[in-house]
């Protein structure tokens, strides 16, 4: 009775696997074609646009404070 139950309980993970395996295909297909790659393109030039200000910032916080 318990190889009944492990195979049972094997063959539901196997199924399980299987499934996620091709909802995670399947998620990957839907972003790829609603432009994931483009996202990431923004998402990086956010982030140096972002590291831009910011080292502005300290540029003209440090000239600031060495001429008073």
């Amino acid at each position: 009775m318990p190889d009944l139950n492990l195979d049972q309980a094997l063959q539901a993970a196997k199924t399980e696997c299987a499934t996620l395996a091709e909802q995670l295909r399947q998620a990957r297909v839907d972003l790829h074609r609603l432009g994931a790659q483009d996202m990431n393109r923004i998402l990086v030039a956010g982030a140096v646009t972002s590291a831009a200000g910011l080292l502005v910032g300290l540029a003209v916080g440090f000239r600031i404070g060495r001429t008073k």
